[in-house]
C-alpha cells in the first residue's frame, strides 16, 4: 500500500499534468486506498473547487498529516459548499447535453452536519434581522392558490 505523502504527491501530480482522468481503475483504487474515503472525498471537494490538490509532507508523521487534514477538512466548511454548488452545475449540464454524469461528492457526517448548522444559523440571523423571532410577531400571510389565480376584479372589495 502507498504511503499518505506518495499517494497524495502522485494525486497532486496527475491533476497539474492534466492525466488524472486517465488514471486506470487499479491506479485510482492505490489512490483511494492510501487516502481513506474522507481524504479522497476532500481532495474531490477541492478539485471541484479549482483548489490545487493538498499534499502531506513526507518528513512528517503519518497520523499527524491525517489530523492536520482532518482539521483543515472541518475549519474549510465553505470549500464544501462551494463544491456542492460547483457539483450541481456540473449534474446540469451533463444533464443538458447528455453527457455522463460526474461522480458524487460523499461529504463525511461531520462535515454535513457543519453545512447543516451554518444553514440554520443563517436562517435564524435572517428571522432576526426581519423580526420574526416566533414570540407572536406576525410576518407576510400566505395568500390561498385560489386568490392567486382567480385575483379580485378592480373596483372590487377583495
Amino acid at each position: 500500500m502507498l504511503s499518505l505523502a506518495t499517494a497524495t504527491r502522485d494525486y497532486a501530480r496527475s491533476l497539474d499534468a492534466g492525466t488524472f482522468d486517465r488514471l486506470g481503475s487499479s491506479d485510482l483504487r492505490y489512490l483511494f486506498e492510501a487516502m481513506g474515503p474522507e481524504l479522497w472525498a476532500w481532495q474531490y471537494a477541492r478539485r471541484l473547487t479549482q483548489q490545487s490538490a493538498w499534499r502531506a509532507r513526507t518528513e512528517v508523521d503519518e497520523q499527524v498529516e491525517r489530523a492536520l487534514a482532518a482539521r483543515a477538512m472541518t475549519e474549510g466548511i465553505e470549500t464544501w459548499a462551494t463544491a456542492l454548488t460547483a457539483l450541481d452545475a456540473r449534474i446540469e449540464h451533463a444533464r443538458l447535453h447528455r453527457e455522463p454524469m460526474p461522480q458524487p461528492l460523499a461529504v463525511p457526517a461531520e462535515i454535513r452536519a457543519a453545512l447543516e448548522a451554518r444553514d440554520a444559523a443563517a436562517l435564524e440571523r435572517i428571522r432576526r434581522k426581519r423580526g420574526r423571532n416566533g414570540e407572536g410577531e406576525t410576518g407576510a400571510v400566505a395568500i390561498p392558490d385560489e386568490a392567486v389565480h382567480h385575483p379580485p376584479l378592480p373596483g372590487r372589495p377583495a
